[in-house]
């Protein structure tokens, strides 16, 4: 069975890039800071029922209330589409489940703007699906 050379050249390529930027330790980094900031959000919004992540991939519960934790697919629709309209883009699963799965690449600047459109959107989604 033949093997791609180029594929084994990116692969080589990507590792070598992680190695000299350090991806690893930055990204420890940035799971600090996103697990902070939506142990925040979780307190300040009603219905967000739970948080869970590691590194950079993190999911959102949202439901309708957080003692029975009932989907709410509706408020997750409003807010992936408020997002989407200020150019911050993800993943919906099962309903109501937001996937964050930003490039390890990205910079403090680019978290903290996704992080105020999201909060900006779950505001909205308090005022107009309560």
């Amino acid at each position: 069975m033949k093997k791609s050379p180029l594929g084994c050249t990116a692969a080589l390529a990507v590792i070598e890039y992680i190695n000299e930027w350090n991806i690893l330790e930055k990204v420890r980094k940035d799971e600090e800071y996103v697990k902070k900031k939506l142990g925040k959000m979780s307190e300040l919004f009603h219905f967000i029922g739970d948080v869970r992540g590691i590194g950079l991939l993190w999911g959102i519960e949202i439901v309708k209330d957080k003692i029975k934790k009932e989907p709410d697919n509706k408020r997750a629709e409003y807010i992936l589409y408020e997002c989407l309209k200020q150019g911050l883009s993800f993943k919906v699963s099962t309903g109501n489940v937001l996937q964050l799965c930003p490039p390890l690449t990205i910079t403090g600047n680019e978290l903290d703007l996704a992080f105020e459109i999201l909060e900006a959107a779950f505001s909205g989604s308090v005022i107009t699906q309560s």
